[in-house]
């Protein structure tokens, strides 16, 4: 049976560069803080991926600090960027990845106080609640918002929330999870103003346990894990050299072909899309998304069934984030359209397709015509129940 994947939010294969980055490491197994040929020899790796994630921001390198994750990443920016003393505001959105809600959760425990920004119909972050929280909220010590949400693809216009931020709250650090958006649409860290930026290696063709944060220079961030004071001392642990080499090889390699992979995959969604928007009752979720990642509701049929009957068919697409996923975090389910304003029912019957370009045009219009199939079969079945 052929095997047709469209999760590519959810994570992606190891691209043909990473890989060769990878075994090329794995040879030369050096820790980057020796100081004998080896050891050299592997910092030469850290470095030469660090200039290339760097370049591919337009940061410098010095901004670069590698994690074992994204997770990681988002974590020690709100944990390690939100300052004392506390009582002091955190401002974010309720569509947030769960790698923030929880940390963001954690420094309210603490005694932080959290504020929430709404969000329009279409996804974006509603500016003047943005202006209203930031006017009535005791002094902000971070602000936090996703680039690319990494269930419906709403893109943010991050860099007119930043000047809102720094207008009102100049001390405030801005922090954007940029997951879904590195090395899929453009990222220039000066463009957007951002004080700090996560990304992880995984979602673009790299080695899951990888990540990096750029941390604008001169912006003070404290650690979270302490030790021997790698990565300058921001982020301690031998560095993985392997699952660096890697995602430097595949940043290289996407951003190069950022503007071509672009349109290709925005081709591919709308191929999608208009295979499968003429079964009725579909709706598409947000709006100005990535052509990366489509969201469509379909009425009457219950995510779970039809991801089976797809799965069953060799078609593999999402019910939202992978991460959340799991049953003991079924709380969270249909969160993100709640907080774009969308009913409950459409937010329950949401799916999520994640493209690439490694993607065929066969192979999209081979998995929309499945789609189509298992849709009429399931609404079949239920009129006659």
């Amino acid at each position: 049976m052929r095997k047709i994947y469209l999760d590519y939010a959810a994570t992606a294969p190891v691209c043909g560069a990473a890989r060769v980055a990878a075994i090329a490491a794995m040879d030369n197994f050096g820790n980057p803080s020796s100081v004998h040929a080896m050891g050299l020899a592997a910092e030469k790796e850290v470095i030469v991926a660090r200039e290339a994630i760097a370049h591919a921001i337009n940061a410098k390198p010095s901004e670069i600090y590698f994690t074992a994750s994204g997770t990681e990443a988002n974590n020690l920016a709100i944990l390690g960027g939100a300052k004392l003393p506390v009582g002091v505001g955190i401002v974010t959105s309720p569509a947030e990845h769960s790698s923030i809600k929880n940390p963001v959760l954690a420094l309210e425990q603490r005694g932080f106080k959290v504020f929430h920004v709404e969000h329009s119909s279409d996804g974006s972050v509603n500016q003047d609640s943005l202006r209203a929280v930031l006017s009535t909220s005791p002094p902000v010590s971070l602000v936090s918002i996703h680039h690319v949400q990494n269930e419906t693809g709403v893109i943010q216009d991050i860099a007119a929330l930043v000047k809102i931020v720094k207008d009102l709250c100049p001390k405030a650090l801005f922090h954007v999870d940029a997951v879904q958006s590195f090395c899929k649409i453009p990222v220039d860290v000066r463009v957007l103003g951002v004080d700090l930026l996560s990304i992880s290696a995984h979602k673009i063709g790299g080695l899951k346990g990888c990540g990096a944060l750029f941390v604008r220079e001169k912006v003070h961030v404290s650690p979270i894990i302490f030790g021997g004071g790698q990565e300058n001392g921001l982020r301690s642990g031998t560095e993985n050299v392997v699952g660096i080499a890697a995602l430097g090889a595949t940043t290289k390699e996407r951003f190069e072909r950022i503007k071509e992979n672009f349109e290709y995959v925005r081709g591919l969604k709308k191929q999608f899309y208009e295979a499968v928007k003429d079964l009725g009752s579909i709706e598409i979720n947000g709006q100005n998304t990535s052509p990366y990642i489509l969201n469509i509701s379909v009425a009457d049929i219950r995510p779970e069934v039809l991801l089976n009957a797809l799965s069953a068919e060799g078609v593999y697409i999402s019910a939202g984030a992978a991460c959340s996923s799991n049953k003991r975090q079924k709380r969270d389910e249909g969160a993100v359209l709640t907080a774009y304003g969308l009913s409950d029912e459409r937010a329950q019957t949401a799916m999520r397709i994640s493209f690439s370009p490694e993607n065929t045009l066969d192979e999209i219009a081979i998995a929309a015509d499945i789609f189509v199939g298992c849709v009429k079969n399931l609404r079949k079945m239920k009129r006659l129940r």
